[in-house]
């Protein structure tokens, strides 16, 4: 008897040893949580860089290739300055989307008729301000990460904006605070959306800069319909 509690002590012993050292082999090499991620994005209120934009027609076969200038700004919307092949700007503000002509001409659009950037105006801006309670109660999120990058998948919940947009998918790297370093670091290199029918849009960022304010032209382009 006493050999036999001796044994099965020893086995859970083992059990509870090995489980602990899974868990914290797991735990050592994980990423960061989505909120660790929408908090280091939220420490800048304005992001500028470049872009490469990559558009696919399911039905055509082919991709479309733009390339250029954007900016992402929380308390507004982003703004895409397109440089090559043409000069053209879009821009996605939280209740209308805009395009700016070559020659200057602006035509905006509610965006209640315009659903798919409304939705993504709506989101990319609540991770970019720490809300993701916004996020949550507007699309279903699937979020993977590791130690030097993540990656998140917005399934939109709104039955109208299901009609033409499957998902949202942004994703980037992240650089945990280390070496003297206060604060962790996220950029996002990716922003696609995959809309129904096949056809998608891939924004492609580099070059990221932080808290350059917005100059009086691009507040212009946020300027209510």
């Amino acid at each position: 008897m006493t050999r036999f509690w001796h044994l099965r002590k020893f086995f859970v012993f083992s059990a509870v040893f090995f489980a602990a050292a899974g868990l914290w082999a797991q735990s050592e090499g994980a990423g960061p949580s989505l909120e660790q991620v929408s908090a280091a994005l939220a420490q800048n209120k304005t992001v500028r860089g470049d872009f490469a934009l990559e558009r696919s027609a399911a039905n055509k076969g082919r991709v479309l290739k733009s390339s250029g200038k954007f900016v992402i700004a929380s308390d507004y919307g982003i703004i895409w300055k397109s440089e090559k092949p043409i000069k053209a700007v879009q821009v996605v503000a939280k209740e209308f989307s805009l395009t700016e002509a070559a020659s200057g001409r602006r035509t905006k659009i509610d965006g209640r008729q315009n659903p798919v950037y409304l939705q993504m105006a709506l989101l990319t801006s609540a991770l970019w301000t720490g809300n993701l309670e916004a996020v949550q109660s507007a699309a279903s999120l699937n979020f993977v990460s590791d130690e030097n990058s993540w990656s998140l998948e917005l399934f939109p919940k709104d039955k109208a904006v299901q009609m033409a947009l499957e998902k949202i998918r942004v994703a980037g790297t992240w650089s945990a605070a280390a070496g003297g370093k206060a604060l962790s670091n996220a950029e996002v290199n990716l922003m696609e959306m995959n809309l129904q029918g096949g056809n998608s849009a891939r924004y492609y960022m580099s070059g990221h800069k932080y808290d350059l304010p917005l100059t009086s032209a691009e507040l212009s382009y946020f300027e209510r319909l």
